[in-house]
């Protein structure tokens, strides 16, 4: 029989994939940022996003 897999047995698997940063090592996790900016032409606010690469060593810059 095989052997029952958990929920923390699959986090762990999955955890160390993808692309890593150069300077901590740690993989990158992708987030995306929403910023509002009124448009002074329209008169209206719109909406940029934008997908970043998250790690430990510009998580406050982004976060912030």
């Amino acid at each position: 029989m095989a052997k029952r897999q958990d929920f923390a047995s699959k986090i762990q698997k999955g955890k160390n994939t993808g692309p890593t940063c150069p300077q901590c090592g740690d993989t990158y996790q992708m987030v995306k940022v929403v910023r509002s900016v009124y448009s002074e032409e329209k008169g209206s606010w719109k909406y940029q996003t934008k997908n970043v690469k998250v790690c430990s060593c510009n998580q406050a810059e982004v976060y912030a």
